[in-house]
């Protein structure tokens, strides 16, 4: 089975288990989920290097920021890049044309299904903290935390996809 069958089989196998009728790539080798009606994530499949991986919008840079502001939100953001344990292999950047901070998490895209399930709903968790602590909702301090007090420690676990009061969408 090449790369591509396999990320093609874990998504229907995904759409089939929460009763979403069809889930594949389009021609450009990229499809979508909404989670919650508010959390977009696109999976893309990079063919020459056999990757799979999420992408997804985790804070808007607004043109009317003053540059204060943009180094303070840029600068939370570094930080919890730096704390790797709570970001389960996502890291941030900022998209091409500096509006966006994005979430990404890349890995082979020869990983089994439960291997890709668990991926994105640890994207999708981390996505939700990461939103939270950029936006200042979160419950921790992470500008002010110590080396010795991860996010982690201060914040929650957040909710998992499922769980009560959290329920699942599919943007295609």
């Amino acid at each position: 089975m090449s790369h591509r069958q396999n990320v093609e089989e874990n998504l229907k196998r995904f759409a089939e288990g929460i009763g979403l009728g069809e889930l594949a790539l389009n021609e450009h080798k990229a499809c979508g989920l909404c989670f919650d009606d508010k959390l977009i994530v696109n999976i893309e499949y990079l063919e020459e290097d056999e990757a799979l991986v999420f992408v997804s919008s985790a804070h808007a840079l607004e043109a009317h920021l003053q540059d204060a502001e943009k180094l303070a939100l840029l600068d939370k953001g570094m930080f919890i890049n730096l704390q790797h344990h709570s970001m389960q292999g996502a890291y941030m950047a900022l998209n091409h044309d500096k509006t966006e901070v994005l979430l990404i998490r890349s890995m082979s895209a020869a990983l089994d299904y439960g291997a890709f399930e668990s991926t994105l709903e640890k994207f999708v968790n981390t996505l939700e903290w990461v939103i939270a602590e950029l936006s200042g909702s979160g419950d921790s301090q992470v500008s002010s935390a110590s080396p010795g007090n991860s996010p982690q420690q201060q914040t929650p676990p957040p909710q998992q996809p499922g769980a009560p009061g959290g329920g699942m969408g599919i943007m295609v």
